[in-house]
């Protein structure tokens, strides 16, 4: 059992005016140019390091925003595609070093100015040491970072939002069905360099269809607070007309167990590396037309 005791830190300043991230350029030059965005999830590492790194670089060519997965066996949220995503990853040998390694990599070879984003669990960051977890963000360039499990204002929550917005990262809070309007508020306050995270239901990513009633219905809630943060959708989004639906009321729409689904079975037709991406680009050509 990991345990970790953070020294009593102020959320004094942290929403300040600060620089303008990555990510909030990306969305106001989007909705300058009236576009929605679309952001691609995938498992670091799945199925392994070599085509993982070919997958991301051919991700790249469609996603406005590349949301990166870190590997762990307990996660909370995830669809059995997902978790078996992982397995392969960490079958693979896959850890949090690993994937900052292989997001830089992708960066450096591509020299793609796509950002890259984060998803990943309490426990890991914990594990790898959290002022390391943020200097490695900072040098690998990522743009902003997801933390499934993170309760609000928890002490631990506090000290990453500190340390990550000091180094203009930004914060990404999950909302979803089920969380009040006092949640939401304050997950607004904390994600002032980057976007509010919707859910279309509540319950295990990519399990159902995007549910709209809940879109627009959240989506009413977070306007209610903020006129301008941007909003990104997820779960259950599978076809490009549930994308264009989407988009109707959000500023980004994100895709991540269909994408996940398409290497399983890519792999299972014996595809790997530069096959293996070229199928999930011929897929992502499709669904982001």
């Amino acid at each position: 059992m990991w345990i970790w005791r953070a020294k009593r830190c102020s959320n004094d300043g942290l929403h300040e005016k600060t620089k303008m991230s990555e990510l909030n350029k990306l969305f106001k030059e989007r909705k300058k140019n009236k576009k929605s965005s679309f952001i691609g999830f995938v498992t670091s590492g799945d199925p392994n390091y070599k085509s993982s790194k070919e997958i991301m670089k051919e991700m790249t060519k469609y996603c406005q925003v590349i949301e990166a997965g870190v590997s762990f066996n307990t996660s909370t949220s995830d669809s059995p595609i997902i978790m078996e995503a992982n397995d392969r990853a960490i079958k693979s040998g896959m850890n949090m070093s690993k994937t900052f390694k292989l997001i830089n990599e992708v960066k450096k070879e591509t020299k793609t100015d796509t950002p890259f984003v984060l998803m990943t669990y309490l426990n890991p960051i914990i594990v790898y040491g959290i002022k390391k977890f943020i200097r490695s963000c900072q040098k690998t360039g990522i743009a902003g970072v997801i933390i499934v499990d993170a309760s609000l204002n928890s002490p631990e929550e506090k000290f990453i939002i500190n340390g990550l917005t000091k180094k203009n990262i930004g914060y990404i809070k999950i909302i979803s069905p089920t969380n009040s309007e006092k949640f939401i508020q304050s997950s607004i306050k904390n994600c002032k360099n980057s976007w509010i995270y919707i859910t279309s239901y509540y319950g295990l990513t990519g399990s159902k269809n995007v549910n709209i009633q809940n879109v627009r219905k959240l989506v009413k809630i977070v306007r209610k607070y903020s006129k301008d943060i941007p909003i990104g959708v997820g779960f259950g989004i599978k076809t490009s007309k549930q994308i264009k639906d989407v988009s109707k009321y959000a500023d980004a729409t994100i895709v991540g167990s269909a994408i996940v689904n398409k290497i399983k079975e890519g792999t299972e037709n014996g595809k790997y590396g530069r096959n293996l991406a070229t199928f999930i680009g011929s897929y992502l050509k499709k669904l982001t037309k």
